[in-house]
C-alpha cells in the first residue's frame, strides 16, 4: 500500500470514528459513578462505613454479600447497623474505597463487555454474573 492511499484511508477512518456514537465500555464507564465511601470512627478501633447501604444499592448487590467481602478483604469483623456498616478495626477511607473498587471489578463489571448492568445469582454453589447488556454469563470467584 503506497503512502498516499494509507493516509487517505487513515483520514477516512478518523472521520468515521467521529460519526459513530460511543457505545459499550466507554458509555457504561461514563454513566457508572458509585457514591464515594464516607466513614467516621468510633473510639480507637471501630470504623463506621456511613453510606454502606447506599453503595450496595447503587451496585445492585445484596448488602450481606458486600459486607462479607469487605470483612474478608479487610480482615475485620463487621456488623450492619441501620444502613451503615461497623468494622471492628480502624481502617482509612482510601483502603475501604479501594476494596469497594476491587469488589466492583470482580462482582459487578462484566468481564466480556465491561458493562455494569449485571446481576448475581447462585447456581449450585457458584455465583454467576449475568450481564444485561451483552447477555454473557460468567462465574465469579467465591466469597468464603
Amino acid at each position: 500500500m503506497d503512502l498516499r492511499r494509507r493516509e487517505a484511508y487513515m483520514k477516512m477512518l478518523e472521520e468515521a470514528y467521529k460519526i459513530i456514537p460511543e457505545t459499550g465500555y466507554k458509555q457504561a464507564e461514563a454513566r457508572f459513578n458509585p457514591p464515594p465511601v464516607k466513614i467516621t470512627y468510633l473510639g480507637k478501633n471501630k470504623t463506621v462505613f456511613l453510606n454502606f447501604k447506599e453503595v450496595a444499592e447503587y451496585l445492585n448487590r445484596d448488602p450481606n454479600l458486600l459486607r462479607k467481602f469487605l470483612s474478608l478483604e479487610l480482615a475485620a469483623p463487621s456488623s450492619p447497623s441501620d444502613g451503615r456498616l461497623i468494622l471492628h478495626t480502624r481502617v482509612d477511607t482510601q483502603t475501604i474505597q479501594n476494596t469497594v473498587n476491587y469488589f466492583i471489578k470482580r462482582y459487578v463489571r462484566c468481564p466480556v463487555c465491561g458493562g455494569y448492568d449485571t446481576t448475581l445469582r447462585k447456581v449450585g454453589k457458584t455465583l454467576v454474573m449475568k450481564c444485561e447488556i451483552c447477555g454473557a454469563e460468567s462465574p465469579t470467584p467465591p466469597i468464603k
